[in-house]
């Protein structure tokens, strides 16, 4: 089966190796187009004006640097892709940017229960699983 258009949300710590075993499945659904996510944790609200905007702007540089090898290996395959950065919680981020981007389908990598937090209200991946309509490919490290 072949999808258009992926969304491959990678984490805030950017797991290199992880999500490269991510992209590798996502290229293997023949993809036209590859949306490469990266969300930020929503800043303070006690930040705002100038200093939220450059809080973002620092946050997106960072972001951007960390996806280069990624975004490389994208290039290698000879893929159509972009990079967003967008500020929110992650699993609602991903489903939103999945929805504005129009993707067919979410690849995204999946360590399961790390800790106490994700024993109590849930992983990342499975916050999407449960609040999204579309396919999701759920890639273990």
């Amino acid at each position: 089966m072949s999808y258009k258009k992926i969304l491959l949300p990678v984490a805030g710590t950017c797991h290199q190796k992880r999500a490269t075993k991510a992209l590798a499945h996502a290229l293997r659904l023949n993809p036209e187009h590859i949306v490469v996510l990266h969300a930020i944790d929503p800043l303070p609200k006690v930040v705002g004006g100038t200093a939220h905007a450059e809080m973002l702007r620092e946050a997106n540089a960072e972001a951007l640097t960390r996806l280069a090898p990624l975004v490389n290996s994208i290039e290698a395959a000879k893929v159509s892709y972009s990079v967003h950065v967008m500020e929110g919680t992650p699993a609602d981020t991903i489903i939103k940017a999945a929805h504005e981007e129009e993707c067919d389908i979410i690849v995204m990598f999946t360590d399961g229960r790390d800790d106490l937090e994700d024993l109590l209200i849930g992983s990342i991946t499975e916050r999407v699983l449960r609040n999204t309509d579309l396919p999701l490919l759920a890639v273990r490290k």
